[in-house]
């Protein structure tokens, strides 16, 4: 009985491991309050990755981890609605749970 109760914390802990979000930095010039994502020229867009995460969290040369996405390439639609901007860039790659959001992203959608 005891292995077994020892065990238990090395699980969750184990599990947590596999939820790990997807780290953004962004450096559009652009403060970014929503974020979608889509297979690239689908336009299919799932839920917003920064559900729960605070407005202001990823504004110009913050990085902030957000909702889990797989690695893999993506359209991503971005908001930043203070300055009235809603936009898609597309192909986007992620690797390793991580993207950069460039300056010349960030010049597609002013």
């Amino acid at each position: 009985m005891k292995r077994f109760i020892l065990a238990v914390p090395f699980i969750a802990l184990a599990g947590s491991a596999f939820a790990a979000g997807l780290t953004v930095s962004n450096h559009t010039g652009l403060p970014i309050d929503e974020l979608f994502a889509s297979a690239p020229g689908a336009a299919a867009w799932g839920a917003n990755l920064m559900d729960g995460i605070p407005e202001g969290a990823l504004d110009d040369g913050k990085t902030v981890e957000i909702a889990a996405l797989a690695d893999g390439v993506y359209d991503l639609q971005l908001s930043a609605p203070d300055e009235g901007v809603l936009c898609t860039i597309s192909n986007v790659e992620i690797k390793a749970g991580v993207v950069d959001l460039t300056p010349d992203m960030g010049k597609a959608c002013k």
